[in-house]
């Protein structure tokens, strides 16, 4: 009875422990990176060189902080605009594309995910508007 008891005991704990985790991180509360301080400006050029010379520094840096780039338009194509042909920018909120064309420089701010080697590219998303 007593051996029973205790099973039923380390069950239910377990259960409880089980939901107290689930509710940690299935509702913890989202970064707004619109709101936040970029960790550094910079522009496109320049964090696109710093992955190309020594990507593990540049990563280790630079991976999910917020950074301010300028850059002028070299490609839009899908929603997504590529400055200075090193940094693919990425928007939280769909803009228009219409209104932007090649060689405008323009000032964003976004979350550093990573670098694409293959396509020579620092990945930015989660990205709004500064300057246009």
């Amino acid at each position: 009875m007593k051996k029973k008891r205790l099973i039923f005991i380390a069950l239910f704990l377990s259960i409880i422990a089980a939901l107290a985790v689930y509710n940690y991180v299935f509702n913890a509360k989202h970064r707004d990176i619109a709101k936040e301080e970029a960790a550094v400006a910079m522009s496109a050029a320049e964090i696109s060189n710093l992955f190309k010379t020594d990507e593990s520094t540049a990563t280790t840096n630079y991976l999910d902080q917020v950074v301010q780039l300028t850059g002028r338009i070299t490609s839009i194509e899908d929603g997504q605009i590529v400055l200075d042909d090193g940094a693919q920018i990425s928007f939280i909120n769909p803009i228009d594309v219409s209104k932007y064309s090649q060689g405008k420089t323009l000032e964003i701010k976004g979350r550093c995910v990573g670098y694409d080697e293959l396509l020579e590219l620092v990945k930015i998303d989660q990205s709004t508007l500064i300057k246009n």
